[in-house]
C-alpha cells in the first residue's frame, strides 16, 4: 500500500508532517526554480553601442523568491478553525524549512509573507473543508534541501 507523500516543515530542530500535526494537505506547491534572479551583475550601457557590457563576479548572489502554497484541510466539523489557526501560529514570525516529498523540493530560510484572507470554505453537519493560500519567501532560493522525520 502506497503512502501519501508528506509535506514537512522544520522549525528550529523539530521537523513535523503538517497532515499528522494539523490535518493539512498541500494542494499546490510550485516547482521552484533552482536559480532566481542574480543581483550582483554589474552592467554598463553605452547609448551609441548595441547591447550592454556585463561584469560577472567570481561568486554570483541571488535575490530571494516569493512563492505561494495552497493548503487544504478536511476534517471534523468545527475543527478547521483550531487546526488552521494553530498551524499559522506555528509558522508565523519565524524562519522555517519546508520540503515536499512528492516533488522532492525543499527550501530553507523560508518565512511567511502573506496569508490569504479569502479561503474557500465548506462546512456541513459532519465535516469542515477549507482551502487557503500562504505566500512564502525564501532567502536561499538555490539550495534544495531534504527533510525527514526523526
Amino acid at each position: 500500500m502506497a503512502t501519501t507523500p508528506r509535506f514537512l516543515i522544520k522549525k528550529s530542530s523539530t521537523t513535523s508532517d503538517i497532515y499528522t500535526a494539523y490535518g493539512l494537505r498541500v494542494v499546490k506547491f510550485p516547482y521552484l526554480p533552482i536559480n532566481s534572479k542574480p543581483k550582483n551583475i554589474a552592467k554598463r550601457t553605452y547609448y551609441d553601442q548595441t547591447g550592454d557590457y556585463l561584469h560577472f563576479p567570481t561568486t554570483i548572489t541571488y535575490e530571494g523568491i516569493e512563492f505561494t502554497v495552497r493548503f487544504a484541510y478536511k476534517g471534523a466539523k468545527d475543527a478547521a478553525n483550531t487546526n488552521i489557526t494553530n498551524f499559522i501560529t506555528y509558522i508565523s514570525g519565524v524562519e522555517i524549512s519546508i520540503y515536499s516529498e512528492y516533488l522532492k523540493v525543499g527550501r530553507q530560510r523560508v518565512r511567511v509573507i502573506e496569508i490569504n484572507n479569502d479561503p474557500a470554505f465548506y462546512r456541513d453537519s459532519k465535516k469542515d473543508v477549507v482551502e487557503f493560500d500562504i505566500t512564502f519567501k525564501t532567502e536561499d532560493p538555490n539550495t534544495n534541501i531534504t527533510l525527514t522525520l526523526a
